[in-house]
């Protein structure tokens, strides 16, 4: 089976947001065929004890059930972080969602002395057994007490999961207790930590897996959300950072290669939306000094680019536009290379060059599409773009549909 540790950076208090990137993160799961996706230590909320009392919730609110029927459609099981209410106070708790299965909760059951005034311990350990695995998990401190696993190795579990929230020194801890751990028990450890501001502290990721003899087999940095993912059956890990940022020259090679790649592919499909003249070396180049050009990375490799600027076409003129061309952000050669296509990047990029409009206060979006290429334009339909026209031009036999988004409204209508 495929157990995914998820790297989050969660916003203070933020429930529904935070949920909603919950949610995309399993979405990306779904896609890499995860069995299991784990999240970080009261990843709804961020690690907040100030707030917990506050923004706990029974263990059956309707807020969850997004995850439940995401697990049930995709047969995915996920644990997410947050504060619940007991008898006798509030707990840090994962709630468990299983295909088809009731949500398990378990309660972190030994508490830091920092935690006392906010939170009191859960009862019981809790075991999950999926595709035949036995995985136990841990909460944060807890995870650094040698009883905690010892009960869990006692029940013969196969792996041990920490969902924690540290800091520097927090992790420095753990990579020096898990890897001795693993080792003399012959088992392996992931960790999920999160990123970003908690409580009173900087948390530092570096989430990771160590193999059953102890080795750090994979591990994320310090700074980006992203997933690490482990095969108990080959005991091999991956992982996805994604982070998009504007393009270098020193990426020109790589980025060409890309484009060519897409037009190779669009090709074999019929589609000759991209020509010898278009795009070129040079065009790409230039996006690249001035700074238009933004690339998708996972790590160090290129997944695929985004030409993001205010620069229209000269046919754009012979459009009837609907909304105001005062502040209009225009989208050119979106490419994501054919290997990767298919995950989800195209929706990535577009969600991106949409929050980029919102922050800088653009009223719309244009773009052009090529008319036989049906799958973009349903695509771009999708997010509500509209057709406002055709435009010609030069080596293709069919127009491009020029499409339209007011993205303010839009945007804030879907985030807000």
């Amino acid at each position: 089976m495929k157990i995914c540790i998820a790297q989050t950076k969660s916003e203070k208090g933020n429930v529904q947001s935070n949920i909603e990137n919950h949610l995309e993160f399993v979405e990306r799961a779904i896609k890499l065929n995860v069995d299991f996706i784990v999240f970080p230590e009261l990843s709804i909320t961020n690690y907040e004890p100030d707030l917990a009392k506050e923004l706990a919730t029974e263990k059956e609110s309707i807020i969850f059930n997004p995850f439940q029927e995401i697990s049930n459609k995709n047969k995915i099981s996920i644990g997410i972080g947050m504060p619940t209410k007991a008898v006798d106070g509030i707990q840090i708790s994962m709630l468990i969602f299983q295909p088809t299965k009731e949500k398990t909760v378990y309660s972190k059951q030994m508490l830091h002395s920092d935690e006392l005034p906010y939170f009191v311990c859960g009862k019981n350990q809790t075991f999950l057994t999926i595709n035949g695995v036995k995985i136990a998990i841990g909460i944060c401190y807890e995870t650094l007490q040698r009883e905690h696993f010892l009960n869990a190795k006692n029940q013969n579990i196969d792996i041990y999961i920490a969902s924690v929230a540290k800091p520097k020194g927090g992790i420095e801890k753990a990579y020096n207790h898990f890897p001795k751990i693993s080792n003399e028990f012959n088992t392996p450890i992931l960790m999920s930590n999160c990123v970003g501001h908690c409580d009173n502290f900087m948390s530092v990721g570096q989430s990771a897996v160590w193999n059953k003899k102890g080795h750090l087999i994979e591990q994320l940095d310090t700074n980006n959300q992203g997933l690490l993912i482990y095969d108990t059956k080959t005991e091999r890990t991956e992982k996805e950072q994604l982070k998009i940022e504007k393009g270098t020259l020193s990426d020109l090679n790589e980025l060409f290669q890309i484009y060519l790649n897409g037009k190779n592919e669009l090709e074999k499909k019929g589609i000759y939306q991209w020509t010898d003249n278009y795009p070129t070396r040079s065009i790409i180049e230039n996006d690249l000094k001035n700074g238009v050009l933004f690339v998708l990375k996972n790590g160090n490799e290129i997944i695929g680019a985004i030409n993001i600027s205010e620069e229209q076409e000269p046919e754009y003129e012979t459009i009837n536009w609907e909304f105001d061309d005062s502040k209009v952000l225009v989208i050119h050669r979106l490419v994501v290379d054919p290997k990767y296509q298919g995950k989800g990047y195209a929706r990535k990029f577009m969600d991106f060059a949409e929050k980029y409009a919102n922050e800088n206060n653009y009223t719309s979006i244009r773009l052009d599409a090529y008319s036989q290429n049906k799958r973009v334009i349903d695509f771009y339909e999708k997010r509500k773009y509209f057709i406002r026209g055709n435009v010609n031009f030069p080596e293709r036999v069919y127009p491009f549909h020029c499409m339209e988004k007011e993205i303010i409204t839009a945007y804030n209508n879907v985030y807000n």
